[in-house]
């Protein structure tokens, strides 16, 4: 199903078929509220309008509006389209689940990096006044790494609010 663009279109040269299946897919998202062949009937009607006042699209067209295999192909190709966007609402909630996955991954790897960097000034800083402003014992910082730091102001935080 995926060689479908090589096999649709032959007659045309590969310039003006890349053209004419973006145009397409355009189309269909656009208008993905329409039927399949509501968006070849839209299609047509607004390049036939635009071959019609002398400024179409795709010049190349005019002499393919009435021949059966462009009718065909292009059928077929917004079937595919439609095909393609079963696919993609089918797989939605395992690629929502491999975000998930992805982000959770990301979290440990930044907290792993967070636990083998000394703390910057100003986390101690920080952590000094947090401290002070909320009337906690602070804790020795002297072996204490960035995710140490950070847990302990968040638990601060959260202990106060």
């Amino acid at each position: 199903m995926e060689n479908i663009k090589n096999i649709l279109f032959q007659y045309l040269t590969p310039r003006q078929k890349s053209q004419l299946l973006g145009t397409l897919k355009a189309y269909h998202k656009k208008f993905s509220n329409l039927s399949n062949a509501e968006i070849k009937d839209k299609f047509l009607e607004d390049e036939k309008y635009y071959l019609d006042i002398e400024n179409p699209h795709f010049e190349f067209l005019g002499d393919y509006f009435d021949d059966e295999n462009f009718l065909k192909d292009l059928k077929r190709y917004l079937d595919f389209l439609s095909y393609q966007d079963e696919q993609l609402k089918k797989a939605e909630p395992y690629l929502q689940k491999q975000k998930e996955l992805a982000k959770i991954a990301r979290k440990k790897a930044q907290d792993y990096k967070m636990s083998k960097l000394k703390p910057t000034k100003k986390q101690l800083l920080y952590y000094d006044k947090i401290t002070t402003w909320h009337n906690t014992e602070k804790k020795d910082t002297t072996n204490a790494s960035r995710l140490d730091l950070r847990n302990w102001i968040m638990e601060i935080i959260e202990k106060n609010e």
